[in-house]
């Protein structure tokens, strides 16, 4: 018998575990799938697997996995318990998004398209946390120029043509630096941001007036306290957590689980620029796929932005690498001198000797990842947003040392702590568990380059001194793409404006200009005197030193070069 009820058919979320081969062969992989609250199924794959069979099969004749032989090749590789903990981590985050109530098909707002958007783009594709910290800047600045709570069907008045056609970015600066920019004439505003902060239950401070109250507030929890001012004692529980800046969605769904939720306001500096195509278009997409999100709930009929076109496709992928980017090697060199400490020194040569991509590839390497014996570095992990992370592309070339990145780093690990293949290269001497701030990083870099007389560039872009110093020099371009680790050939075609082009250059000066070629130069017959080797001595000064060989195998067929008339001959 079925019973029908006006209950909902929600169920929780369920998954499960394969490890499927490589499509290219010598490996496998953890795939995770599941069936979210609506039934859909989803999936994506984890990480390489560090697996062997254990010889046991399931009821339904499956190999029951085991971890691998020995340690782990890299920190990517997953055993099964690691699969497993990010499948349940996958099924939390799919629970949490069962809890927000379903809007009404009438009644969506802005905020439930773009957090059911993002959720769901983060569950099939496993989101960086920096990508999903930089979607939710996005979502705050919608928020703040849309309105979370303006209804979906309100946007089929057109008002997004006009939004993007007049696009802007905003950048935060300081006080200093946003008056003097408004001094320059650029346009800064003033504006004030929203952050929702959640805090877990029980972690909430209490505030006392008397010492006498703190004492047993603190024995009943229990807790610490603290004087904070005349006629007021404040009380945190023990294991207490900070708040946590959280999205708007993200705040109302652990609300329902108990969080304490509060909303902050801040007014902050902007300068305010015309957006740069590249990033008018990743707004718009955000929120088309927002709508899109929309459209497959039935919230929408139709995608708003549907008929919003995005920049030209040109101009968002042109990628120019000016000179003044980057330093070359004498200008790096300048700037190594001015490097108040060994670590200073072995974090810049970490960019621009390695192409490490600064500061967090260098803060999150190991010591276990730099490799003495084979002169050779190999960046795993990437310290974001205060936690380890993976690379940007998750590859791991063995980078080659150059000899004084070698000294560098093996001078620092002649400090006295944090020096064990687990602990960071650049730990912080008072908590070796995490790596340095960066703040002082870049002050120190934003000093060494003033006192170098050096032009103002980033300090990321000591990366590109290395791309670019390597193409000088004639390496090859997939060298280049795998020492930098882009996913893109195009990414590293901008480094090859700098590369030398000497037979294209020959080309080019037979067809325009043909009589300064070598071959077109009429010999000239030796003077008495022994001059041959004077004359040639003042060839190597005076000529381009591609041409010499060239006049020498003249000189020789002429039979005016004498055995021993120029000893570099």
């Amino acid at each position: 018998m079925e019973v029908y009820s006006n209950m909902s058919t929600k169920s929780r979320p369920t998954g499960h575990l394969q490890v499927r081969p490589d499509k290219m062969g010598g490996g496998r992989s953890y795939w995770a799938f599941w069936y979210d609250q609506n039934g859909e199924r989803g999936g994506r794959r984890l990480g390489p697997a560090h697996v062997r069979d254990s010889g046991r099969r399931s009821a339904r004749g499956a190999i029951i996995w085991r971890a691998g032989n020995g340690p782990r090749p890299t920190p990517e590789h997953l055993t099964p318990k690691d699969a497993e903990g990010q499948l349940d981590a996958i099924l939390r985050e799919l629970e949490t998004v069962a809890e927000l109530p379903e809007p009404d098909e009438q009644q969506a707002t802005l905020a439930d398209a773009l957090y059911g958007s993002i959720a769901e783009r983060e569950r099939d594709k496993g989101l960086k946390r920096s990508t999903l910290a930089g979607y939710n800047a996005m979502t705050e600045r919608m928020y703040r120029d849309l309105g979370a709570d303006t209804r979906l069907r309100d946007f089929a008045d057109g008002r997004l043509r006009a939004y993007f056609a007049d696009f802007k970015s905003y950048k935060v600066r300081g006080e200093k630096a946003a008056k003097k920019a408004r001094a320059e004439g650029h346009e800064v505003r003033r504006i004030e941001v929203e952050r929702w902060t959640a805090q877990p239950p029980g972690s909430q401070a209490v505030e006392v007036a008397t010492k006498a109250e703190a004492v047993q507030l603190a024995d009943e929890l229990p807790g610490t306290w603290k004087h904070r001012r005349r006629g007021a004692c404040r009380v945190v529980p023990l294991n207490a957590q900070r708040p946590k800046c959280v999205t708007l969605a993200k705040a109302k769904a652990l609300e329902a689980e108990g969080y304490v939720i509060a909303r902050r306001k801040t007014k902050v500096w902007m300068l305010v620029e015309p957006a740069a195509p590249q990033t008018r278009n990743e707004y718009r997409d955000v929120l088309s796929a927002a709508f899109d999100y929309a459209v497959r709930k039935r919230w929408l009929d139709v995608n708003p932005l549907a008929e919003v076109k995005r920049a030209s496709k040109r101009e968002e992928r042109e990628r120019i690498l000016r000179r003044e980017d980057f330093y070359d090697t004498d200008e790096v060199a300048r700037l190594l001198i001015h490097a108040p400490d060994v670590l200073e020194e072995a974090f810049w040569l970490c960019g621009a000797h390695a192409g490490l991509r600064l500061p967090g590839e260098a803060l999150g390497m190991k010591w276990g990842a730099v490799d003495f014996q084979a002169g050779v570095i190999r960046p795993y992990d990437n310290w974001v947003l205060g936690q380890l992370d993976t690379t940007k592309t998750g590859d791991s070339e063995a980078i080659p040392m150059t000899p004084r990145l070698a000294r560098a780093l093996a001078k620092l690990k002649q400090r006295g702590y944090a020096t064990s293949d687990e602990d960071f290269v650049f730990a912080y001497e008072l908590d070796h568990d995490r790596p340095l701030p960066e703040r002082p990083l870049r002050e120190a870099f934003k000093l060494g380059r003033e006192k170098a007389g050096l032009k103002p560039i980033k300090m990321y872009n000591l990366r590109h001194s290395f791309g670019t110093s390597l193409a000088a020099k004639g390496v090859d371009v997939r060298t280049i793409q795998a020492l930098m680790r882009h996913k893109r050939m195009n990414t590293t075609e901008q480094y090859m404006a700098y590369a030398p082009r000497p037979e294209l250059a020959n080309q080019i000066t037979r067809a325009l200009d043909p009589s300064s070629l070598p071959e077109n130069v009429v010999p000239l017959r030796v003077v008495p005197g022994g001059a041959t080797a004077t004359f040639l001595e003042r060839l190597e000064e005076e000529i381009p030193a591609k041409w010499l060989a060239e006049v020498r195998r003249l000189y020789a067929e002429t039979g005016t070069l004498q055995a021993g008339a120029h000893p570099s001959a």
